[in-house]
């Protein structure tokens, strides 16, 4: 079978998915982290606000399993075009309409659902566009850029909603955007799957079985059977994901050391080790075992956050929170490597990735809320340390299998 999209391979293509998702994930980020904000200014409750951030949480979530459906119907590049619009679009569209619910509503689901169908469908197309056997180094890459693009985006978009009026912070939002056009000729224009065969993250291509027993099993859409095979397949891997991504949330929402410095500081520290952890990772998942970069990830996330716990100095946290960062951007190379090869399918294994990246943050709010209040920080940091660990174990019973 000869390899798709021969004329798209290497690294200018990846270089275009990576503009695209740098100014989706900004556009995303300008309003995730200005929801709550906006709603106060704009006269509601607190309580009002955070329902809004939920309710845009909530359809980022609902709208990814839809996600492959509309990658095979319009292709990459017209779904990834159209979830820009929408996104683009909720951003304006909160100008038209002069109820402050409502127009914040609008905003919430359209970006939400927007940004859903995006990080879904172009993650996705980063094996579709990489060179046979560099498919880690090119999904590390990515990765690195949408981190990048969400420690930019979130504390930028704090700042500027509040230096300029709602008019200019949504017409600016908007057009970060439809920054992302520039390279959308560069997509894909049809689906990676083709003639039967689904192409190996990694490099080979594994051939799906003939006739329409072997379609459904593609498409992840096949009997009970199959599809209990496909979730036995990926919730050894995506379980310490899940784990890993509730520790990051934990973090960035209740962050620690506001007794020594800014927890900003904290926070940005970890970022960053997690954007270098995870760029590094990737290329190293094409020259070794996935497993074994992903149990190294799991160990630096479990220590760090363990380690959080203990350290009363602000230079000890903040080495603490690199150790943490490093692992947590090398889980997440090594854990969307693995996804992808073995789910056979590139929606399929982009859709559990990230609904479980989203849901693994969702959790962050529970583990803090319950933990902070009933147990303490160092009960909750220590406790979460050992559910990551605790997560790993059909990872690694899996292997020696």
């Amino acid at each position: 079978m000869s390899a798709p999209y021969p004329a798209v391979r290497g690294q200018p293509a990846l270089w275009g998915l990576m503009w695209i998702a740098v100014w989706g994930f900004s556009g995303f980020f300008l309003s995730y982290s200005t929801m709550v904000p906006i709603s106060l200014e704009r006269g509601l409750t607190a309580v009002t606000g955070g329902t809004l951030l939920t309710v845009m949480m909530l359809s980022v979530i609902a709208v990814q399993p839809a996600a492959p459906a509309l990658r095979q119907r319009w292709g990459p590049r017209r779904t990834i075009g159209s979830s820009l619009l929408l996104m683009a679009g909720g951003h304006g569209a909160s100008l038209l309409i002069p109820h402050p619910v409502a127009a914040l509503l609008v905003t919430g689901l359209a970006v939400g659902c927007g940004f859903g169908i995006l990080v879904v469908v172009a993650t996705a197309a980063v094996p579709a566009v990489s060179r046979p056997g560099r498919a880690g180094r090119a999904l590390g890459q990515f990765g690195a850029a949408t981190s990048a693009a969400a420690a930019v985006g979130a504390p930028l978009g704090l700042w500027f909603s509040g230096e300029v009026p709602l008019e200019t912070f949504r017409l600016v939002a908007a057009a970060c955007v439809l920054l992302a056009f520039a390279t959308l000729g560069g997509v894909p224009d049809r689906a990676a799957e083709v003639s039967g065969a689904v192409v190996d993250p990694l490099g080979s291509a594994a051939e799906g079985e003939a006739g329409q027993g072997g379609e459904a099993r593609a498409s992840g859409t096949g009997s009970g059977p199959a599809a209990v095979r496909w979730w036995a397949a990926l919730g050894p891997v995506l379980l310490p994901f899940l784990v890993s991504m509730a520790a990051y949330g934990l973090v960035i929402a209740f962050g620690p050391g506001g007794d020594t410095a800014n927890p900003a500081l904290f926070i940005a520290t970890m970022q960053a080790a997690s954007v270098a952890g995870r760029w590094v990772s990737g290329s190293l998942t094409d020259r070794l075992d996935p497993t074994v970069v992903y149990t190294a990830g799991i160990v630096m996330t479990a220590a760090g956050m363990a380690a959080v716990a203990l350290v009363d100095s602000p230079w000890l946290l903040a080495g603490c929170l690199v150790l943490m960062g490093v692992g947590i951007g090398t889980v997440q190379s090594a854990s969307l490597v693995m996804a992808f090869a073995r789910s056979r399918n590139h929606g399929r294994a982009s859709v559990g990735w990230n609904m479980s990246f989203d849901t693994g943050l969702g959790l962050a709010g529970v583990f803090g809320g319950v933990g902070f209040t009933y147990l303490g920080t160092e009960v909750t940091f220590g406790g979460v340390a050992c559910l990551i660990l605790l997560a790993g174990i059909p990872l690694w019973l899996r292997r020696r299998r």
